[in-house]
């Protein structure tokens, strides 16, 4: 898990998200209505927006291309769990969110490989050591 988390709100402009992702070099954003989670917003989404209409990106709030089932996880999930949803939903990306559902970081696919090849013996992020893992074969993301 990364943090802390970048988010637009649910009525942002695509365009506006657009901008966020860029300037931070990002891939996803959680969408959030005040201060509650409502999704993530991935930059295929505003890919695939674009291409249908390049206009809609300054049309088109955040909350119309969010995934319609939450990508939501609490922050002591493990990675197998972790995993299985992302790869349950077909999403890259789950947004970590606390009892009230307010977002406190991000799980991306990127993380996941870390957690892997931490696992397997390589490093877990680059130029650094190893990560530490608990559990037994069952690693629980650690936050940055």
């Amino acid at each position: 898990m990364h943090g802390p988390v970048v988010s637009v709100q649910a009525d942002d402009s695509l365009w506006s998200a657009m901008d966020v992702m860029l300037s931070r070099g990002l891939r996803h954003l959680a969408v959030v209505r005040g201060d509650t989670a409502v999704g993530v917003l991935a930059d295929r989404e505003l890919a695939a927006v674009w291409a249908m209409e390049p206009l809609g990106l300054k049309h088109r709030h955040a909350s119309e291309v969010v995934v319609a089932a939450p990508s939501f996880v609490g922050p002591d999930v493990d990675v197998v769990t972790a995993a299985v949803r992302m790869r349950s939903q077909g999403v890259d990306a789950l947004v970590v969110v606390d009892d009230q559902d307010r977002p406190i970081g991000m799980v991306t696919d990127h993380d996941l490989l870390g957690v892997l090849a931490g696992m397997l013996g390589g490093e877990g992020e680059v130029g650094g050591p190893s990560p530490r893992y608990h559990g037994s074969g069952r690693s629980v993301l650690v936050p940055d």
